[in-house]
């Protein structure tokens, strides 16, 4: 007889339960049925999607190869500017400081050959 009661509350039991889970059932449901709906919307415009990231991709890479060429090139004329002035700067420098040098001794012996 304990048995047949208990038995007879876990099934009163287990069908309230069943009862308080079908409004959850339900909106469960109704949510993967928004969610299909909006998947398919996202699916529709996908192509669109990857289209205009692939565009906007492709501009990128060519800005930055474009970008990358041109430092190239003002690297290029830097260098050939740097070479061809380094060359006639250096002798002008030895020239100045050959003829700083010639004056100094020319005015160190004048100077002692008056006294």
């Amino acid at each position: 007889m304990v048995w047949e009661v208990a038995l007879v509350i876990l099934l009163l039991v287990l069908t309230v339960l069943v009862i308080l889970l079908i409004p959850t059932v339900v909106n469960l449901f109704r949510t993967l049925g928004k969610m299909s709906v909006t998947l398919d919307e996202l699916n529709k415009g996908l192509p669109e999607i990857l289209d205009n990231i692939a565009e906007i991709t492709d501009h990128a890479s060519r800005v930055t190869r474009k970008v990358n060429h041109t430092v190239n090139d003002i690297t290029d004329f830097e260098q050939k500017i740097s070479d061809e002035l380094k060359k006639p700067v250096f002798e002008a420098i030895a020239t100045l400081a050959g003829l700083l040098k010639g004056s100094q001794t020319f005015l160190t012996y004048f100077i002692k050959s008056k006294k």
